[in-house]
């Protein structure tokens, strides 16, 4: 029945308004900013949080102008934790950010490191993970810059950037201590209740790259690999991004659509070709899982193995594969070597063995091609005299240095 008795919030903060916009004309920013800040708790009695968020910034801008940087950085903590009530932690981590400038200009170092702390909280419940790892390297920097201890909600927030960012292996006898280790206001609680729980989940989710079949510590070049992707969660969750590391030994053929509902285990089949020998690693693969619960970025295990260089196949020509001359006539062979495998030749010799009745005119026996590609031929011309008749023959040999292969091809001298 007192209802009629009791003011307007809205009235009496619009009051407080007209207050501060008089005291600024008459140059009393402090007094502006006392009233605004009235007028911006007045409208949070009615729920009004982008009013109430307007005017503690204004507030707030009022202590600037009079240089009060720790009044300035109170306001926009009031105005944040405003923003934190209704889940808009985005926004909220902004305003503990810039309020953490603040406190750094005043050389409050331990309320700077914990406005921080409670920055990088907001960004990664907002699943803003850049900006998180942004504030982090910005806090690192003041540290080194100045003998202040860390504050507990810091030391959390750090760990937190640690596993739901950067995707690190944490202990979770350490994340646990650092949890239990905070004490954030009545305000501040849900947040990092929700943080900690979502850490939690991270800590048990398990991303691993595994062999479609038996382990291989040795594969060839271009020959297919099969890798399977498995990722498990306590909750529900779905993949919303990936990104993959690979050596430049090998890359990747075959990658699955990632889109699906939200699961506890889900696996894919990924194809790789190895390119070049020597050393190869797939992984680490980066993926950002989403659910109600949980957004967490998880790094998978690496796969290391050598890469064999790929077989080289030696393929031998020799034409004509008949020729007939004359007694004291000369006969010219065209001897083609090519390599048909995927890697290459070396130290390749070329033998020639005559039968009695011919001999070389021009060139010498043996013959050695030091390097030989993938697809490359070599060509040579072979000139042989005849010294007696009948049917000769000319035998070539090519024995491939690196793998010991032998190709032997024969022609016909027939001599009249």
């Amino acid at each position: 029945m007192f209802n009629f008795l009791k003011s307007d919030p809205v009235k009496k903060a619009k009051k407080y308004i007209e207050k501060a916009l008089i005291e600024i004309e008459e140059g009393y920013p402090e007094y502006a900013s006392t009233e605004y800040e009235k007028a911006a708790r007045c409208f949070c009695e009615v729920d009004q949080t982008d009013f109430a968020v307007k005017y503690f910034r204004e507030a707030a801008y009022c202590a600037l102008e009079n240089n009060n940087h720790s009044r300035c950085s109170e306001m926009k903590i009031a105005a944040a934790e405003c923003l934190i009530r209704e889940g808009r932690y985005d926004e909220a981590g902004g305003l503990y950010s810039e309020s953490s400038d603040h406190f750094h200009r005043e050389k409050k170092g331990r309320e700077s490191n914990r406005a921080l702390g409670v920055a990088i909280a907001g960004y990664l419940a907002a699943r803003n993970f850049n900006t998180a790892i942004n504030i982090m390297r910005k806090a690192e920097k003041r540290l080194k810059e100045v003998t202040t201890k860390k504050d507990p909600l810091f030391i959390l927030a750090e760990l937190c950037v640690r596993i739901l960012c950067e995707g690190i292996e944490v202990p979770s006898d350490e994340f646990e201590r650092a949890a239990k280790s905070i004490k954030p206001n009545e305000t501040e609680k849900p947040l990092f209740d929700f943080l900690v729980a979502s850490t939690r989940l991270a800590l048990q989710t398990e991303i691993l790259l595994d062999w479609a079949g038996p382990p291989q510590k040795e594969v060839k070049v271009k020959e297919p690999l099969e890798i399977e992707l498995k990722y498990s969660c306590p909750a529900e969750v779905q993949i919303v991004d990936h990104r993959l590391s690979l050596s430049n030994s090998v890359i990747l053929t075959k990658e699955p659509e990632y889109t699906q509902s939200p699961a506890k285990e889900e696996s894919w089949l990924l194809t790789f070709k190895p390119v070049l020998s020597g050393e190869g690693t797939i992984g680490p693969f980066t993926v950002t899982l989403e659910g109600d619960k949980v957004l967490v970025n998880k790094h998978s295990n690496v796969l290391e193995f050598k890469i064999a260089r790929a077989p080289s196949k030696l393929a031998l020509d020799v034409s004509p594969e008949r020729v007939s001359c004359n007694l004291g006539e000369e006969a010219v062979l065209q001897i083609t070597v090519l390599n048909e495998g995927d890697g290459p030749a070396e130290n390749i010799e070329v033998k020639i063995e005559l039968s009695d009745g011919l001999e070389i005119s021009l060139g010498i026996e043996e013959k050695v091609v030091n390097f030989l590609g993938s697809g490359e031929k070599v060509r040579f011309q072979l000139f042989v005299r005849a010294v007696g008749q009948g049917e000769e023959l000319v035998t070539i040999k090519t024995v491939d240095g690196r793998s010991g292969q032998e190709v032997i091809k024969t022609s016909m001298v027939r001599v009249g």
